[in-house]
């Protein structure tokens, strides 16, 4: 039923415990428990008002996010659920839309559905929250974020997003389901609060 059992959620958030220091920015875990920022965000701050992963992107959650990506789409509804909880765990709750990072027409293609889109909009009905699955959409394609470098992820996303005016002033939480560079999230929040007359924005990715 595409559900997980109590102990499968102790196993995919067991590197949520503990009270490790993390990156004040983009939420990666720190080699010590020094409060800051990790060597990637001392180069290129994110700025995003706030940042939230459900889960480390490590055994077993990482083969639960291959095994979605890969062609289970009803896995959103285990997965959707430990983002909305995440989020709850984060920050109190707060009126706001949210905003799925809109997948490329080649990955359309391939998967047949947009995973932060249906992630999106499991997280949406657990915290009672709307979706805007075109507050966000892509200009041009770009090439696959995979295997690059932090630069070069960053570099191709230049001018990729733009916003749905509608959202102009409202308090949107940019959704994703990996969260690696934090390139992706920093574009489509950065284009909100641009193009939607400088929307709040937060970034969630179901993995860190």
């Amino acid at each position: 039923g595409a559900r997980l059992c109590r102990p499968c959620c102790r196993d995919v958030l067991a590197s949520m415990r503990g009270g490790a220091a993390r990156c004040r920015e983009c939420r990666a875990r720190l080699p010590s428990q020094a409060a800051g920022l990790c060597a990637a965000c001392l180069r290129r701050r994110l700025r995003l008002g706030r940042c939230v992963a459900a889960f480390d992107y490590l055994m077993p959650g990482d083969w639960l996010i291959q095994r979605y990506k890969g062609g289970q789409p009803a896995l959103a509804h285990a997965l959707g659920a430990l983002m909305a909880q995440a989020w709850r765990r984060e920050r109190p709750m707060m009126a706001a839309w949210l905003v799925p990072v809109p997948a490329s027409a080649q990955a359309l293609r391939r998967r047949g559905f947009n995973p932060a889109a249906e992630l999106a909009q499991v997280a949406g009905d657990w915290l009672g929250l709307p979706v805007a699955r075109w507050g966000l959409r892509r200009r041009r394609a770009r090439a696959p974020q995979t295997g690059r470098s932090r630069r070069a992820r960053w570099r191709g996303l230049r001018g990729v997003f733009e916003a749905d005016p509608a959202l102009a002033g409202q308090a949107v939480l940019v959704v994703d389901d990996v969260l690696t560079t934090g390139a992706t999230a920093q574009t489509g929040g950065g284009a909100l609060r641009g193009g939607a007359g400088r929307s709040q924005d937060a970034g969630a990715g179901l993995a860190q």
